[in-house]
C-alpha cells in the first residue's frame, strides 16, 4: 500500500511540473492565501478515500489558523519561497523552495510565511471521502 500511495505522489507531481504547472490567483483581492484544486477524485484500490491536489500561494505576513486535516495524509512541495512549518509540541521548522514535508493524520500544525516575498505550494492529501479537507482547532498549549 505505502509503495502504491508513494508511486501515485510521484506520479502527480512529475504529470503536473512536467506539464508546466501554472498557479492561478483567486480573484477576489481579500484573499489573502489563493488556492487552486487541481485534482479530487477516488483513489484506486482504496473504497472511501480520495486524492486531493492543491496549489496554495501565501502572500507576504500571512498566518494559517492552527488546524488539523481529519484522519488525512498530506505531502506537501514548496515551489517557491520559504515556508515556516509549525506542529503542536515540535520546533518550527523552515522549508524552503525545493523542500517536502510529510505530516501524519490529525496532527495540529500551521503554516506562516514570515518573508517578504509570496510562498507557493504544491499540497496532497489522501483523506477519507466524508471528511472535510480542513478542520480548524485550538491553539496548542
Amino acid at each position: 500500500m505505502r509503495a502504491r500511495l508513494f508511486a501515485l505522489i510521484v506520479g502527480l507531481l512529475a504529470s503536473l511540473f512536467g506539464a508546466g504547472l501554472m498557479l492561478a490567483r483567486e480573484p477576489d483581492d481579500h484573499q489573502e492565501v489563493s488556492t487552486q484544486k487541481l485534482i479530487e477524485q477516488a483513489l484506486a484500490g482504496e473504497a472511501g478515500k480520495e486524492v486531493v491536489a492543491q496549489t496554495y500561494e501565501f502572500l507576504p505576513g500571512m498566518v494559517l489558523p492552527w488546524h488539523i486535516h481529519p484522519d488525512a495524509h498530506e505531502i506537501a512541495y514548496v515551489i517557491e519561497g520559504t515556508l515556516t512549518f509549525e506542529r503542536e509540541g515540535a520546533a518550527p521548522v523552515e522549508i524552503k523552495a525545493g523542500g517536502a514535508d510529510y505530516l501524519p493524520p490529525n496532527v495540529v500544525h500551521r503554516g506562516i510565511n514570515n518573508t517578504d516575498k509570496p510562498v507557493k505550494l504544491f499540497v496532497v492529501r489522501i483523506k477519507p471521502k466524508e471528511k472535510p479537507l480542513v478542520e480548524e482547532v485550538a491553539p496548542p498549549r
